[in-house]
C-alpha cells in the first residue's frame, strides 16, 4: 500500500507522543487482561515485564505492517511508511518499535521514561525525524487535523486510563454479577 503525501504533513511531536503513549497503555492493558490468570508470571516481575514489552512491540509492529498505523496513531490521522511512502514489513515495523521503545522511551521505565522523550522531541524539532525513523528508514505522517478528533482521542485515552485503574474491581463485579 502506498500512501499519497499531498494532503499529509509532518505530526507535531505532541501528537506522536500522545499516540505512543495510548497504544503502550492499550497494548499493555490487553497484555494484562491476557495474562491475568497466570499466578506465576505474576509473582516474577521482570519477566512479566519483559513478556509484557515483547507483546507491545509485536503488537504495534503487527499494527503498522497492516495498516500503516496503530490505534493510537489512527485517532490522531497518523500513518507510519517507508521512505517511498510504501508500507513497511513486519521485521521493519517490530525494529522500529523496538528502538522507539528503548531509545525513545528508555522500555516505559516510570519517571524516567521522559528523560529520552523530551532529548527525542528535541531532534524532532529540530529534524523532522526520530532515531528509531532514521533506523528503520521510516517516517510518520499525519492526515489534517480537526479538533473533534483531537477531543475524541483524549477521551478515549482517559477512558482507557481509568479502565485499567479499575479493571480488577470491574472484574470482581462482572463475577458476582453485578
Amino acid at each position: 500500500m502506498t500512501v499519497k503525501e499531498s494532503n499529509l504533513q509532518y505530526p507535531s511531536a505532541w501528537h506522536r507522543f500522545g499516540a505512543r503513549m495510548f497504544d503502550f497503555f492499550l497494548f499493555g492493558f490487553v497484555f494484562m487482561m491476557l495474562t491475568d490468570k497466570i499466578i506465576w508470571l505474576r509473582a516474577q516481575p521482570l519477566i512479566y515485564y519483559a513478556l509484557n514489552m515483547i507483546f507491545v512491540i509485536v503488537s504495534e509492529g503487527y499494527f503498522i505492517h497492516k495498516t500503516n498505523s496503530t490505534p493510537g496513531k489512527m485517532f490522531l490521522g497518523l500513518v507510519v511508511v517507508g521512505q517511498k511512502q510504501q508500507a513497511i514489513s513486519f521485521k521493519t515495523a517490530c525494529y522500529r518499535t523496538f528502538w522507539a521503545y528503548v531509545k525513545g522511551l528508555w522500555m516505559g521505565i516510570p519517571v524516567m521514561m521522559f528523560v529520552p522523550a523530551w532529548f527525542s522531541r528535541r531532534l524532532y524539532q529540530k529534524t523532522g525525524t526520530t532515531v528509531w525513523d532514521e533506523a528503520a528508514q521510516t517516517k510518520v505522517l499525519q492526515m489534517p487535523s480537526t479538533w473533534f478528533r483531537v477531543v475524541l482521542f483524549v477521551f478515549i485515552f482517559f477512558l482507557l486510563i481509568f479502565l485499567i485503574g479499575n479493571y480488577h474491581l470491574f472484574q470482581k463485579a462482572f463475577e458476582q454479577g453485578l
